[in-house]
């Protein structure tokens, strides 16, 4: 296939997942079956920031109160959330994606990738776009990934397509 090829790979689950693997690490790690945020600072009190899968079963939903989730959701367990520790954290795994492809970026909640060129030594494109989701999920990481001609539409197709 002729013409630019970019990836985008969404992290739907990255500040979650890296703060599970952090608590793990630390010998902390709540149960699985515990609905548990991280939060933010919003304009009128705490925001969930994110959630992991038994907050959001509990219908537990990213940018609400977190006086409102607790509302419905009294186990709910609430910590801080890192925002500029995921921003790093992307950097550096933006760094790490240069191995698909000479040109990388983090994105908000995810990568890009401009693998023009590339695919070919990953055996073309399904190929590397598996090899790139199989070595996320290795991390720890669920992704979403998308390949379009232009960033936009890349971008798009990992979070809606």
């Amino acid at each position: 296939m002729t013409g630019r090829r970019i990836v985008s790979i969404f992290l739907p689950q990255f500040a979650m997942e890296r703060w599970q693997k952090a608590q793990e690490r630390a010998g902390n790690a709540p149960p699985d079956d515990l609905p548990q945020v991280l939060s933010i600072d919003g304009p009128h009190g705490p925001v969930v920031h994110a959630a992991n899968r038994a907050a959001l079963l509990a219908g537990v939903t990213t940018g609400a109160r977190v006086v409102d989730m607790r509302a419905f959701c009294p186990i709910l367990r609430v910590d801080y959330a890192d925002p500029g520790g995921d921003q790093a954290a992307l950097a550096r795994l933006a760094l790490w994606a240069r191995r698909w492809c000479p040109w990388t970026a983090a994105d908000a909640q995810g990568l890009i990738l401009d693998t023009t060129g590339s695919d070919h030594l990953w055996g073309g494109e399904a190929p590397m776009l598996q090899e790139i989701e199989a070595r996320l999920s290795l991390l720890g990481f669920s992704s979403q990934l998308a390949l379009a001609p232009t960033w936009g539409a890349a971008w798009a197709l990992a979070r809606f397509g």
